[in-house]
C-alpha cells in the first residue's frame, strides 16, 4: 500500500536535508522550490513541512522562510499521550533505560566533575533537605541535580534523554501520595559522597540505591493503577 502524499513528502524532505548535508539553522528552499525539486505538489509539500515542524525537524520562521530545526526531544514530550505516563509497562521500561544510563555514565561524569561542580551538587542537596516534604524533594531541584551531575560529559543527547525521563516520571508521580520514609535528599547526598571517594563501585551502588527508591514509587503507581482498574471493572 502506497503511503499518503503528505507522508511521502515528509520522507522526501528528510532525505533532501540529508543529501544536501544541511544542519540545524541552515536555510531550506521555499515551498514552491521544494515542490519543483522533489517533483511533488505544493499541497503535499506544505503538509510534509507541517509534519516535520511538529517534530522539530523543520522550523518555520514567518517572514523569513524555512530552516532546518535544532535537534530536541521537546516535541516528543509534547506528543506523548498522557496514558504513556500512567501505563505501567512502558513506564517501567523507561525507568529501566534511565537507570542504565545513569549507572553506566556516572563514573565517566565523576572523572570530569571539578570541586566547584561538587560544591554545586552539595548546594542542591541542601536545597532538597530544606524543601523536602515527607521525603519528596522539590522537583525543580531534583531535575537540576541530575542535569548538573552529568553536564560535564558535554553530551547534549544525554541531557535531552534525562529531560524526557524526568518529565514523564514527574508527570506520573504527581498522582501518587508521598511515601513516608523515602529519603531522596539522603540518596542524592550519598551519590555525591560516593563520587568524592573515587570508587567506581560505590558510585554505581549509590545510583542503584537511589533508583531502588524510585522503583518503589513506580510500584505504588502500578498498584494504584491496577486497583483503579479493578474498581472501574467492578
Amino acid at each position: 500500500m502506497r503511503a499518503p502524499l503528505s507522508r511521502q513528502a515528509d520522507l522526501s524532505l528528510r532525505q533532501y536535508i540529508l543529501d544536501q548535508g544541511l544542519g540545524p539553522g541552515d536555510a531550506l528552499p521555499s515551498e514552491g522550490e521544494l515542490a519543483t525539486r522533489l517533483e511533488m505538489g505544493k499541497t503535499s509539500i506544505r503538509e510534509g513541512i507541517r509534519r516535520l515542524e511538529t517534530l522539530g525537524i523543520v522550523e518555520v520562521r514567518h517572514g523569513r522562510g524555512l530552516f532546518v530545526g535544532r535537534f530536541s526531544f521537546a516535541p516528543l514530550i509534547e506528543q506523548l499521550p498522557y496514558s504513556l505516563a500512567m501505563d505501567s509497562v512502558p513506564f517501567r521500561d523507561l525507568l529501566q533505560v534511565r537507570r542504565a544510563l545513569e549507572e553506566g555514565l556516572v563514573v565517566q561524569a565523576a572523572a570530569r566533575l571539578t570541586e566547584a561542580d561538587l560544591s554545586t551538587l552539595d548546594d542542591l542537596v541542601e536545597q532538597m533537605r530544606a524543601g523536602s516534604q515527607d521525603g519528596r524533594v522539590p522537583p525543580d531541584v531534583d531535575r537540576a541535580f541530575h542535569l548538573a551531575l552529568f553536564a560535564p560529559l558535554g553530551n547534549r543527547f544525554v541531557s535531552e534523554l534525562q529531560e524526557v525521563f524526568w518529565d514523564i516520571f514527574h508527570r506520573a508521580v504527581e498522582h501518587v501520595p508521598a511515601r513516608p520514609g523515602l529519603h531522596t535528599a539522603d540518596d542524592h547526598a550519598n551519590i555525591v559522597t560516593a563520587i568524592r571517594t573515587g570508587d567506581a563501585l560505590q558510585m554505581t551502588r549509590a545510583i542503584a540505591d537511589h533508583f531502588a527508591d524510585i522503583e518503589a514509587v513506580v510500584e505504588d503507581l502500578v498498584v494504584g493503577g491496577a486497583q483503579g482498574a479493578d474498581r472501574t471493572s467492578a
